[in-house]
């Protein structure tokens, strides 16, 4: 049977669908530490909407460390290391209206992604742990790509030759936590969804204007009815 997919959603992970509690960031100070032998804190760098290996070329600016392509890998992997030790013990947990992935996901109409600053293994250790990486078809990870916004087009790229699928832009949609999300998705002219469930509030998100903008995703009714085409602005 074949299916056509007549919407793409493309989701951030962090702050978006789910909270690490602190994860993400104990894992990379740890990193840090292990990679370069550094007690560092990742709280000295705006990390917030940055590619994990953009954030390893930031580290290495802000100790004085050589931007070479082996220390961008070590640093990713012992973060990736990391994190999978720490969510094992202390799982991420989804934020509200996440059974919305689940809805998409059986609709044969929309095409669900991931547009994320993680590397692959990194964003599938966090959405495993929270039973939610199954719900994704495909993902443009941030593996050797330190340009957020690069990931924007390879998403469109890889919905055209791995499912033979092209969207104008306003059947695209890009959710996320972070300005930066925002201005990703307006690479593509994406229709832009901003959520305040990260460490952005809904005042500060206002500001990167989305076309759309809430404080959460509790009201599943209404995050629907924008992917339909049937709603106005929500916040």
């Amino acid at each position: 049977m074949n299916i056509r997919h007549e919407k793409l959603i493309l989701w951030d992970i962090d702050g978006t669908i789910i909270a690490t509690k602190g994860a993400g960031e104990s894992a990379m100070n740890l990193a840090i530490l292990e990679a370069f032998g550094i007690n560092g804190d990742l709280n000295a760098i705006d990390y917030s909407g940055r590619t994990d290996p953009l954030l390893g070329r930031m580290i290495c600016e802000h100790y004085g460390l050589p931007d070479t392509p082996e220390c961008n890998r070590a640093f990713v992997d012992a973060y990736v290391r990391n994190l999978s030790s720490i969510l094992t013990e202390t799982p991420a947990t989804l934020l509200p209206g996440m059974e919305v992935l689940r809805i998409l996901a059986r609709r044969q109409d929309c095409l669900q992604g991931l547009l994320t600053g993680n590397v692959r293994l990194g964003g599938k250790v966090k959405l495993e742990s929270v039973d939610a990486w199954q719900h994704f078809e495909f993902g443009s990870f941030a593996d050797n790509c330190f340009d957020r916004n690069e990931l924007a087009t390879k998403a469109l790229e890889i919905a055209r030759v791995d499912f033979g699928a092209e969207f104008a832009p306003d059947q695209v949609f890009v959710i996320g936590d972070t300005p930066r999300d925002v201005e990703c998705g307006r690479q593509i002219q994406a229709q832009t969804l901003a959520v305040a469930t990260g460490k952005y509030s809904v005042n500060k998100l206002a500001e990167a204007k989305p076309d759309y903008l809430f404080k959460n995703l509790s009201d599943t009714e209404a995050f629907l009815a924008i992917i339909d085409g049937v709603a106005v602005a929500t916040v």
